[in-house]
């Protein structure tokens, strides 16, 4: 079982730290092809969903070895969680105040997703795998 937890931590965050390096490169030859620029840093949006999506999945994994029939809930708290630091911290240094262009939108919108993508994978494959295992027995849906 301890296999099989490392195994899960590595393949999910090592995905989503490829992800989140491949695609902000890719993201910023784009804009840097179309000269366009963006009224934030590109980096600091991919970092910070690189982070939380590596915190969400890795506390997904760790609290599903102790409370298994908890692990949906602890999904939705950590996305709301998330989305409730990203406005604080980002929009709190005017980006809300700033007129943002489609572009701009979709440079927030592309890892949002994408990152949020690969968190829900996590879960639903770990509750997947779970089920299918039989690891959670009748005893506890009882309760």
């Amino acid at each position: 079982m301890e296999n099989n937890f490392t195994k899960r931590l590595v393949v999910f965050n090592g995905i989503t730290l490829l992800l989140g390096v491949i695609l902000f490169f890719a993201h910023s030859a784009v804009l840097k092809s179309l000269e366009f620029e963006l009224p934030f840093s590109l980096a600091s949006i991919y970092l910070f969903f690189v982070v939380s999506a590596v915190l969400i999945i890795t506390g997904i994994e760790f609290l599903f070895k102790y409370l298994p029939a908890s692990t949906g809930y602890a999904f939705l708290v950590g996305v709301f969680l998330k989305m409730g630091l990203f406005i604080i911290i980002f929009f709190s240094q005017g980006m809300g105040k700033a007129n943002l262009t489609m572009t701009d939108k979709l440079s927030l919108l592309i890892p949002l997703f994408t990152f949020m993508s690969v968190e829900t994978i996590s879960v639903v494959s770990r509750l997947k795998d779970s089920f299918s295992l039989g690891k959670v027995d009748k005893s506890e849906e009882n309760q």
